[in-house]
């Protein structure tokens, strides 16, 4: 009989990797959705935070795990929360790209 796990953690992050890097990632992204408050403190500063938050935590890692999809069907041992994490790191790296050339 399989003893299912107490801690959040086990359920929400992938196995076999250190839990930081995940937290991390997650606090990265928070901290780096918030750089969109240099077109101010009013409403719409805070709705591009809102947007580059569900761009980076919602929106392209669904779509990246949604594409991993056919592999999982292929090979089981595939872990889908790693290609959602994959999604948010890539998202990351394209939200800094995006702050470095567009103004």
């Amino acid at each position: 009989m399989q003893k299912s796990s107490s801690k959040i953690t086990d359920i929400i992050f992938p196995k076999d990797l250190p839990n930081g890097l995940f937290i991390g990632l997650i606090i990265a992204c928070l901290l780096l959705g918030l750089s969109s408050l240099r077109y101010g403190t009013n409403w719409q500063g805070w709705l591009h935070v809102f947007e580059n938050w569900l761009l980076m935590l919602v929106i392209y890692p669904t779509a990246t795990a949604t594409v991993a999809l056919p592999f999982k069907y292929r090979d089981p041992s595939l872990e889908l929360k790693q290609a959602y994490y994959l999604g948010m790191f890539v998202a990351l790296l394209f939200t800094l790209a995006k702050l470095r050339y567009w103004r």
